[in-house]
């Protein structure tokens, strides 16, 4: 089970489907679609399927973390969830466990999208004992290229995406030290 995690600028806490309106405005805003939904705008019974899934990845201790920022209130979310097969474009990706970021525009530059990686990292190694992550990044997706290599990771090749070419990455947690 999920527990809340802090962060410097405020915590990450398990999503609750009370949250579906906010992930739904945050999903819609056109710089967070264009590459975490390939652009797609998504309904209101999409994201509350998400949380949804999210809320049953909850018993392995994955799914999705609400970033909650000390003074501004919901920032975005943070997630850890298991490669899907639509996802796995490539057999580095298979049977992996990835992490999702998305922060609201607004609150972007503000170093949380780095806290919370730094966060979901830890958690990943030490509570759910994981030697590994994968992520696959658009390639025009700058912001999120700079996020991976500054949390570890490392390039590992690329594969077609549906809207883009996607850039693998892997973090090898052990490597990692265990102070952010």
């Amino acid at each position: 089970m999920k527990t809340k995690l802090p962060i410097p600028s405020g915590t990450l806490r398990p999503t609750l489907s009370g949250d579906a309106g906010n992930i739904l405005g945050l999903l819609q805003e056109k710089n967070v679609r264009r590459f975490l939904c390939d652009d797609k705008v998504l309904t209101r019974a999409e994201v509350a399927d998400i949380v949804t899934e999210g809320e049953r990845l909850d018993a392995k201790g994955m799914g999705y973390w609400v970033i909650e920022h000390a003074q501004k209130g919901f920032a975005g979310i943070v997630g850890l969830t298991p490669v899907s097969a639509e996802a796995s474009v490539s057999p580095k990706m298979t049977n992996g466990v990835e992490p999702t970021i998305a922060v609201l525009p607004d609150m972007c530059g503000r170093g949380l999208a780095s806290e919370a990686m730094d966060a979901i990292i830890d958690y990943a190694r030490s509570t759910l004992g994981l030697s590994r992550l994968v992520a696959a990044v658009d390639k025009p997706n700058t912001r999120s290229h700079r996020l991976m290599l500054r949390s570890g990771f490392s390039q590992k090749g690329t594969a077609p995406g549906p809207a883009h070419l996607l850039v693998l990455y892997e973090c090898d947690l052990q490597s990692l030290s265990s102070e952010p």
